[in-house]
């Protein structure tokens, strides 16, 4: 269980991005917590960006790894596996912003890796 969070980026008290001592990436939006490790963070970062970089297609639909975007004209779907959240178009801009506005540290060496440094 994760007890101590360093802020990444944050949008008010009920949107944030945290991380956790232990490397997880806590995505809090109103009353929804997403749980992240570095890899899955970074999927949901890069389907945001790629789904439209301007931000203003009307509809569409992308995939980065377990991740889905689907776009109406009224709506955004993020999809993570069966579960999904709907955003009004305002809440999806806020939610890119958010997720956008963090830069991942590097991610640890798994125990019994050999770094590389250049």
């Amino acid at each position: 269980m994760c007890h101590s969070f360093s802020l990444l980026n944050s949008d008010g008290q009920q949107r944030r991005v945290l991380r956790c001592t232990c490397g997880s990436l806590h995505v809090l939006w109103h009353a929804l917590s997403l749980s992240l490790n570095h890899q899955e963070f970074a999927q949901l970062s890069a389907l945001l960006a790629s789904s439209d970089p301007h931000g203003d297609a009307p509809t569409g639909r992308w995939q980065r790894g377990d991740w889905e975007l689907r776009r109406t004209d009224h709506a955004a779907q993020l999809w993570c596996g069966p579960a999904g959240l709907t955003f009004t178009p305002g809440d999806f801009q806020a939610f890119r912003a958010l997720i956008h506005g963090v830069t991942l540290p590097p991610t640890p060496a798994a125990p019994g890796t050999a770094m590389h440094l250049n």
